[in-house]
């Protein structure tokens, strides 16, 4: 693919690495290792590039597929990352003509969503993507931790992708846009393995789990870093709470990323609160896809709405919406519609990051409130919440 400047986007090819590499190097700071040019080879066919008219690399952009769970139902996920350009070719365009390419790409393989890591929010808003409020980072002081009753735990050795995952998968199918850890270059169970001299603990909970990290800081301070938890019952919480207070006595504070909804942001939030840095932007790759995915939970009356989307056209238009307890149906709306939404407005909605309301106040929708009370409602009361194992 061409244009008049001579640019072409195209996948990215083996004789491709070493610029690939370099161009990694230069923006991230990564060293030309071994491993990390093995890493990086192994992704070149979910990767495109811009190169000028002498075959130079000017950015690159990849799209990965993993999966994810939206509204309880696991489903594929377009993953983005290593959205780059070298300083001389910045300002042109490049990164937004290679993420409207890997958009066209997920469309074209019938894929839903799409999240991403942004250096700046706003930059990617501008193309589609939406800020979800995921998660609260709390490093609270040890003597503060509400004491429990011990739980039983089982410490998981090693291989904690057979002993953690399918625990995994239950307690993720709780959240939206939870990593399913299924597949691909990030299914986080090998990077949870501690490194020889690590202290690493692994347990396994009736209905949850937790891995921690026992952590010295400056000025011999002891802290206890969760470095991936979760649980799908009230009684798995509690039990992963109860691991983690057995620890009470001998570090000086806990470090954890929780849900937003979880009652120890709410209580702990506004005092003890440490800077994420993390922030997941989500958007609709395939309309029809996306909603197909979605099971309703409850009848729920068929709806109309306009949608508009410049980047990716095919999800432009008058759309009815038919929800099912199956999966909902997409068709073109046979008549006007007094619902109009921004792309962005949909991951909000559909994801219960917020209600119709609050995407109204925020210019996102306009028009009769029904169609979006419908939208929130495919929810389901799930909540966003993606674990800091899950960074891709």
């Amino acid at each position: 693919m061409n244009d008049a400047a001579g640019v072409t986007l195209r996948t990215l090819v083996d004789d491709d690495l070493d610029a690939y590499v370099a161009l990694r190097a230069h923006t991230w700071g990564y060293h030309d290792r071994d491993a990390t040019r093995a890493a990086e080879r192994s992704r070149l066919d979910t990767t495109f590039g811009a190169f000028d008219a002498d075959g130079r690399l000017l950015a690159s952009a990849a799209g990965h597929h993993l999966e994810t769970f939206v509204a309880g139902r696991r489903v594929r996920l377009l993953a983005i990352a290593a959205v780059q350009t070298v300083p001389t070719a910045r300002r042109r365009g490049l990164a937004g003509r290679l993420l409207a390419r890997l958009l066209e790409r997920g469309h074209e393989a019938g894929i839903g969503w799409s999240l991403l890591y942004p250096f700046d929010p706003r930059y990617y808003a501008r193309f589609g993507w939406q800020s979800l409020p995921t998660a609260v980072r709390l490093a609270l002081p040890a003597r503060w931790w509400q004491p429990l009753a011990p739980v039983a735990a089982e410490q998981v050795a090693s291989d904690l992708r057979s002993a953690l995952q399918p625990l995994h998968l239950r307690c993720a199918a709780g959240w939206s846009f939870t990593g399913a850890r299924t597949d691909g270059p990030w299914d986080t169970w090998d990077a949870l393995e501690p490194d020889p001299g690590q202290r690493v603990a692994a347990y396994a909970l009736e209905d949850g789990y937790a891995v921690v990290r026992l952590r010295d800081e400056a000025r011999q301070i002891l802290t206890l870093q969760v470095i991936d938890a979760s649980w799908c019952s009230p009684a798995g919480r509690r039990n992963v709470l109860a691991l983690l207070g057995s620890y009470r006595d001998q570090v000086d504070r806990i470090e954890l990323e929780l849900p937003r909804d979880d009652a120890l942001a709410w209580d702990w939030s506004d005092w003890w609160t440490s800077t994420t840095n993390d922030t997941r932007m989500a958007r609709v790759v395939d309309l029809p896809s996306a909603l197909a995915a979605i099971p309703a939970p409850c009848d729920l009356p068929e709806v109309t709405f306009a949608v508009r989307d410049p980047m990716a056209r095919w999800n432009e238009g008058h759309w009815q919406l038919t929800p099912g307890r199956d999966g909902c149906t997409l068709e073109p709306a046979r008549a006007g519609v007094a619902t109009a939404l921004d792309i962005r407005a949909l991951p909000l909605l559909l994801s219960g990051a917020a209600t119709p309301d609050a995407v109204t106040r925020a210019g996102l929708a306009e028009g009769e409130r029904a169609p979006l009370a419908t939208l929130a409602a495919l929810a389901g009361g799930k909540t966003p919440y993606r674990a800091p194992a899950d960074r891709f």
